[in-house]
């Protein structure tokens, strides 16, 4: 399996992947809003040349600093279980910090995403404006995560931010 930067032929794929991996047009109605935003990047797992994972990250900020936001993550279903999320999470977090992020922030289980170094955005101070019910789904405290990639991620502050699309699917 290798892991690469999305270019803009891959977009298809990466739509694909996200329908198929969830089974729902959400996924992918986000990543087509944020793809050709500014500081939006993708990542796609191939093997044997076949597109089988994809991540997306766009810009978010807290208070006045500029952060990335990951997601979407998708997996096709007959890979899933196989290390493909896991390799997407770390490529995606050193292309970050190639890029400069002070910080990548995520709505996710912390369970499954602190091994990648995600802590929750409460142990820095930070609210997740997202907790309590959201179409259904209870969202705790905890779900949103950090990961501090630069020296001064401890002192972000304020209010967080992320592409208006996780909101709205349709906006662009």
């Amino acid at each position: 399996m290798i892991v690469r930067l999305a270019e803009d032929a891959d977009r298809e794929s990466a739509l694909e992947i996200e329908r198929r991996a969830f089974g729902e047009p959400r996924s992918a109605a986000i990543v087509t809003a944020v793809w050709d935003a500014r500081g939006s990047f993708g990542l796609i797992a191939e093997e044997d040349d076949v597109p089988i994972g994809h991540v997306q990250f766009s810009t978010a900020t807290i208070g006045d600093d500029e952060v990335l936001a990951l997601g979407p993550i998708g997996v096709v279903p007959e890979h899933q279980g196989r290390g493909v999320g896991s390799a997407l999470i770390k490529a995606g977090a050193e292309e970050a910090r190639a890029r400069g992020a002070v910080a990548v922030i995520l709505l996710g289980a912390p369970s499954s995403y602190g091994r990648f170094g995600f802590v929750p955005g409460s142990t820095l101070g930070l609210a997740n404006l997202n907790a309590g019910v959201e179409e259904g789904v209870v969202v705790s405290e905890d779900a949103f995560q950090v990961l501090p990639l630069g020296e001064w991620a401890g002192s972000l502050h304020g209010p967080v931010r992320w592409h208006r699309a996780f909101s709205d699917p349709t906006a662009n």
